[in-house]
């Protein structure tokens, strides 16, 4: 009936009022409507499926729905036993038979043509046995070597000091270099009762000339006793000449000797705490200067705890500071807390390492790492892994196409593989690539969710 005759039916054969046209138009559109329904659902009973042409993996029930990796337009993939019949030529056409893109037979095996393997990049390797390491990382941060601390004093007798040269923390110096001046009681006498008995001493062998071994004796018991004062080698020997060009009257009246003397740094370093200022009075034996030496830090690293069980003193590491990409270095553990972290459940461990040039100021964050051998095993490319939930499978190959999806256990997890140890044979050959389109092929039939309820 042509669009005319039907106003003309619902209008009659008088003139087209606007109402009546309305109604005509509304009652037209419910009939175009009605009849694009019942088109649409022949044509969708005719589809199984809707997939991407260039991941034919993908299959989907909506037939509007896009390609969630590439975003194309889904197109339909006819049932192979579907038949259409066309109405205006009374012939009837079958379709061809779709191919699917994967089958599982009864006993679980995935099977996919060669052409479709190919189509992939279906890659494959053998599993065989390697040198495995175990990988150790951890956070760290440099601090102070506690061992080389120094606490500076005057152990023989109080005093006062006259000159304050290390006169802030942090201050650098050099071995050798004074500290300070102090002004000692008893300090004066000392220097006379030293003097005297080295006097004699080098004049004895003109008195006892074959008894050169005990005046070497009794000369280094002298000059320990006089080290109690925290001098140098240097200022003893000083002290020595002095000895020796003096006389006997300058030396009662103490002439050429002084009631002071400089407190000198016993290595390279800086002032880590200072405890006293100028023109101060101390007693003996206590606390000047506490000096850090800086020729070493101390790299302290907080390992996770399952990584414990592999950390060992003595054992190489290499520590890097990310304020420092450039700067890389070498060290071993020296010490290994016994206990555990509570809170963070990680075990300490210290390394040492060299820093002449002053380069890792205690504080700076760290970063460590090693490598443990753990022998040879049975591995597999961490690309032959798929993750399921709580198992791990791999897809071992069969020739011609067959896949076995085989659940395995892994260990540990070195670089680009890991330790198989349950599920797989030394000599297997597993699927190394592609596997994620694989799984998603076989997911689509149905097999893991079968094959997992296994026993």
């Amino acid at each position: 009936m042509s669009f005319i005759q039907q106003f003309q039916n619902i209008s009659g054969n008088g003139p087209l009022t606007r109402r009546k046209a309305l109604v005509g138009l509304s009652l037209l559109t419910l009939t175009a409507c009605s009849r694009a329904v019942q088109q649409t659902k022949a044509a969708d009973s005719n589809v199984a499926y809707y997939t991407c042409t260039m991941h034919p993996f993908v299959r989907s029930q909506d037939p509007k729905g896009k390609c969630p990796i590439c975003g194309m337009d889904l197109v339909p993939v006819l049932k192979s036993s579907t038949s259409a019949t066309n109405a205006d030529s009374g012939t009837t056409t079958n379709s061809a038979p779709v191919a699917a893109a994967s089958s599982v037979d009864a006993n679980g095996m995935v099977n996919i043509t060669p052409e479709r393997m190919q189509e992939i990049g279906v890659t494959t390797e053998v599993v065989t046995k390697r040198s495995l390491t175990r990988s150790l990382r951890a956070p760290a941060r440099a601090e102070i070597d506690e061992s080389a601390l120094r606490d500076i004093n005057v152990k023989a007798g109080a005093g006062y000091i006259t000159k304050l040269y290390a006169s802030y923390e942090g201050m650098s110096f050099k071995k050798g270099q004074p500290l300070m001046t102090v002004l000692c009681e008893g300090w004066l006498q000392t220097q006379i009762d030293y003097i005297k008995a080295y006097r004699g001493l080098v004049a004895a062998p003109r008195v006892e000339p074959n008894n050169s071994t005990a005046l070497n004796y009794k000369l280094e018991l002298m000059r320990a006793r006089i080290r109690v004062w925290d001098l140098s080698s240097e200022q003893i020997d000083d002290l020595q000449r002095f000895a020796l060009s003096t006389n006997e009257i300058d030396l009662r009246t103490g002439h050429g000797l002084s009631g002071s003397f400089d407190v000198l740094a016993p290595f390279d370093g800086y002032v880590h705490v200072k405890k006293v200022v100028e023109g101060m009075r101390f007693e003996a034996g206590q606390s000047l200067l506490e000096l850090a030496d800086h020729s070493h830090v101390w790299i302290v690293a907080q390992f996770p705890e399952d990584q414990a069980m592999y950390v060992n003193v003595g054992q190489k590491m290499t520590v890097t500071f990310p304020s420092m990409p450039q700067q890389k270095t070498q060290g071993q553990i020296s010490f290994i807390d016994p206990h555990v972290d509570e809170q963070q459940r990680r075990i300490m461990a210290r390394i040492v390492i060299s820093d002449e040039g002053h380069v890792f100021h205690p504080g700076l964050f760290a970063q460590v790492s090693g490598e443990i051998p753990t022998g040879d095993s049975l591995t597999i490319s961490t690309g032959a892994v798929v993750p399921t939930g709580s198992k791990y499978i791999a897809f071992v190959d069969h020739g011609g196409g067959k896949l076995e999806p085989r659940e395995i256990e892994i260990g540990t997890h070195s670089g680009d593989y890991y330790e198989v140890l349950s599920g797989l044979n030394e000599g297997d050959r597993v699927v190394s690539g592609a596997n994620f389109l694989i799984d998603a092929e076989s997911r689509i039939q149905g097999v893991l969710k079968t094959w997992g309820d296994r026993p």
